[in-house]
């Protein structure tokens, strides 16, 4: 079993059965996957928000204990408290029913709506009479509606971050990609930071790891295009040119070379393969520089574009030359997948109107569908916390209501990320759970600004157009890939899902939803309104719900009653899942173009007749 159907599995089993348990400390089942499991010795909160100290829950669920307390926090201004203590109570609330993280988030925001007050009463051990211990943390006042636009709370949390990176000595993120923050502040004094890191990386050689070149590369390439700084173009052309050098394949490996055979050490290192998630960053670098003027190769350009162009709308972004992934977990890759469409469509002379917006689009709402299943990732879930996040922002105005399920629902977790000093972590992020990545988090305060080209600014004017391939891979028929559109059923009509929110529609919330029916009594008429129920999902844009569909549904799926090719797409990508019961494909169209992994020579896959309908 391959690694995406792995996950796939397991992600829809995790999602219908476990989240659905009856258990003793949660009332309902819990919107998101990672909530603290009642079951566990130990559930660590790492960060009380801007408290400064982490809160360990023990057994009996939940029994609240401090944990670590970081050095300058208000918790250790209190002189009072130490790990090991019991929390007794946070503001005269006991954890009950709910996430406990959430219940935190919400007493920090509420706290700095109020007074700034944190009241704890904890106890020494377990037979200690318990004393109260006050915690000031600033008053930053309420969200408002429109939060982070038009709100007062949000403009202090990114002053406060905007001064934090403005220090000498603060953590600017992993390749300093927080300079891409200060621009995107919209504000002229946070310029002055970024403009001395440009004269800093003009004295420097450009990075050969493409990471750092996509990561670097992008607020290089920005703040050009919103200063017309004229010392950047060279350094622009400068990581152009090691981009170009690290190209193979039309990818980047993880490490930025072209992957090789060597021996070191007495061990055979077996090279790089390609990494989208350092080459993704990389493309959406070359089309900024081409917007900025400098010099980029056109095959390099078109070649890379295609590479990531046809992942959009067929699945997650893979992990390198491969067929898009079926789950909902991407490591962040199908954000940045988004933002490379975003700097395509701010390229080319179309615009908004281009097969690019339309992509950009696609991958940008995979953020609400799969938010549920947040903080997972083989390597730790931050960095998809980063680029989901970041993503949702471009869909602000063209999916208000989804936008606002989207950050309403994870409050919670920006407010217990921040820190003390006014930098920020990526709570239960694992190892990007610091301040080389958590620096990058805010960026969901600021991208709905449209300050930046890839968030949405209108051209400066030292933006430069270029005509790109106005459908870069495939036909015609492939557009429906791209489309946020359902798929019309057969009177033409299509469903309506401007109204679709987290509690109804993203992944753990519709799998409890809409649980399998069992197998005895799987062809039934009593199971008609689950078929009809798979049917509409089968039309959905979400790629993870067409997959489910087809797994879930016995009998005939939905594909034998359509035959658009997203929906053929879906039910092949799915029938390769270990749990499906029985399935029936379509046959396939050969208007569409199927996906394999190779170089631009091999791209095409041929189409090959499935097998006969299964029934029960």
């Amino acid at each position: 079993m391959n690694p995406s159907t792995r996950t796939f599995t397991f992600m829809l089993l995790f999602s219908g059965s476990a989240l659905c348990q009856n258990t003793f400390f949660y009332k309902e089942p819990q919107l998101f996957s990672t909530a603290p499991d009642e079951s566990a010795s130990v559930n660590t909160i790492a960060r009380f928000g801007p408290v400064g100290m982490a809160i360990e829950l023990h057994q009996p669920a939940f029994t609240m204990k401090i944990g670590d307390i970081e050095a300058g926090s208000p918790a250790a201004a209190t002189g009072a408290l130490k790990k090991g203590q019991i929390i007794e109570s946070v503001n005269g609330e006991i954890l009950k029913d709910i996430d406990p993280r959430i219940q935190l988030g919400r007493i920090i925001e509420k706290t700095e709506a109020t007074d700034g007050v944190i009241q704890l009463m904890v106890m020494d051990d377990a037979k200690a009479a318990a004393k109260e211990v006050i915690v000031n943390i600033p008053v930053l006042g309420a969200y408002s509606k429109t939060w982070p636009l038009n709100c007062p709370k949000s403009e202090k949390i990114v002053r406060n971050f905007a001064d934090y990176l403005a220090k000498p000595d603060s953590n600017k993120g992993f390749a300093e990609s927080g300079m891409l923050f200060l621009l995107s502040t919209g504000d002229e004094k946070d310029l002055p930071p970024v403009r001395e890191w440009v004269r800093g990386l003009a004295k420097k050689p450009a990075s050969r790891y493409a990471w750092h070149i996509g990561y670097a590369g992008i607020p290089l390439c920005e703040y050009y295009l919103r200063t017309g700084d004229a010392e950047a173009l060279p350094v622009i052309q400068k990581w152009v040119a090691s981009a170009a050098k690290g190209e193979y394949l039309d990818g980047w490996a993880g490490r930025g070379d072209v992957t090789h055979l060597n021996y070191g050490n007495g061990h055979l290192n077996y090279g790089n393969g390609h990494l989208n998630a350092g080459g993704t960053g990389v493309v959406t670098f070359l089309l900024l520089a081409k917007q900025c003027g400098v010099e980029v190769d056109e095959s390099l350009l078109h070649r890379t574009l295609v590479h990531l162009f046809r992942y959009a709308g067929r699945g997650n972004n893979p992990y390198g030359d491969d067929r898009p992934e079926t789950s909902f977990v991407d490591n962040g890759k199908n954000g940045l997948l988004a933002f490379a469409m975003a700097a395509a469509a701010a390229l080319t002379p179309e615009g908004e109107k281009s097969i690019y917006a339309q992509a950009r689009d696609m991958m940008a709402m995979s953020s609400f569908y799969t938010t549920t299943f947040m903080l997972h990732g083989h390597t730790g879930g931050g960095i998809g916390e980063i680029w989901r996040s970041a993503a949702m922002a471009l869909m602000h105005e063209k999916r208000p209501l989804q936008y606002r399920e989207f950050m309403d629902n994870r409050k919670w977790h920006y407010d217990l990320s921040r820190r003390f000093d006014g930098s920020c972590g990526i709570l239960g992020g694992a190892r990007y759970d610091d301040l080389e990545w958590g620096n990058l988090f805010p960026w969901a305060y600021t991208f709905p600004r449209k300050t930046l080209r890839v968030t949405g600014a209108p051209p400066s004017k030292f933006s430069k157009t270029y005509q790109l391939p106005k459908r870069p891979w495939g036909t015609a028929a492939d557009d429906v890939f791209v489309s946020l559109e359902p798929v019309a059923d057969k009177h033409g009509k299509r469903q309506d899902i401007s109204g679709e929110t987290l509690a109804k529609t993203a992944t753990t919330s519709w799998s409890r939803s809409h649980p399998f029916p069992r197998e005895s009594s799987a062809c039934g008429t009593r199971n008609e309104n689950f078929r009809h129920l798979m049917t509409r999902f089968f039309a959905r844009p979400s790629l993870s719900f067409r997959c489910c569909a087809p797994i879930g549904r016995p009998c005939r799926t939905p594909t034998t009653q359509t035959s658009t090719p997203r929906q053929e797409n879906s039910a092949t990508m799915a029938s390769s899942s270990p749990i499906r019961r029985s399935w029936a494909v379509g046959r396939p169209s050969t208007s569409w173009t199927p996906l394999m992994n190779s170089s631009p020579t091999r791209r095409a896959m041929p189409t090959v007749a499935p097998s006969e309908p299964s029934h029960c």
